[in-house]
């Protein structure tokens, strides 16, 4: 390949690169943040069982939602031993977070039903999620008038409609 034709090539793929963050800045930025804090993902690693892992997974929800409730929410001395500092972050942050734990325990419930079918803690787990997305749903719904940015109301709604889909997913079961 000549010189020009790479050239060519290269400036391309910067343009390329640069016009996809211009129309989104803020997602190429959100994709750098970890969804899960360093010790929730050390707590994940720690539990083998997917039932004690969909548990992990639906406390740090739970966490990004009262966070999202009250900016200020403290916890017990305890539970920020076992947990770590609440997550922190601004609201599309948290909401962004919120989804994309939902998606990740979506992937470790189809992976251990690939991997083990007859998982007698697969039925637990799955429930277990279902539960806490059901008890998610009015807390998410609850937020929609107090949101004014289109990001953050776009966020609310993927997050929403993820927390809505593992809801009905106990329909089809």
């Amino acid at each position: 390949m000549n010189c020009k034709l790479r050239n060519c090539i290269q400036a391309a793929v910067s343009g390329l690169v640069l016009t996809l963050l211009m129309f989104d800045p803020g997602n190429a930025q959100s994709q750098k943040r970890d969804h899960l804090t360093e010790k929730e993902v050390d707590l994940i690693r720690e539990v083998q069982e997917i039932d004690k892992r969909i548990e992990v997974f639906v406390k740090a929800a739970d966490r990004r939602l009262l966070v999202l409730t009250d900016p200020n929410a403290i916890q017990k001395k305890k539970e920020e031993e076992i947990w770590g500092p609440l997550p922190s972050g601004s609201k599309l942050e948290l909401l962004q977070d919120y989804k994309r734990i939902l998606e990740e325990a979506e992937e470790k419930l189809d992976d251990s039903l690939n991997h083990d079918s007859k998982n007698p803690l697969l039925d637990k787990a799955f429930k277990a999620f279902v539960e806490a997305c059901k008890r998610h749903i009015p807390e998410l719904k609850a937020h929609s008038s107090k949101l004014t940015e289109k990001r953050e109301q776009r966020a609310l709604a993927e997050a929403l409609a993820e927390a809505e889909t593992v809801a009905k997913a106990s329909n089809g079961k």
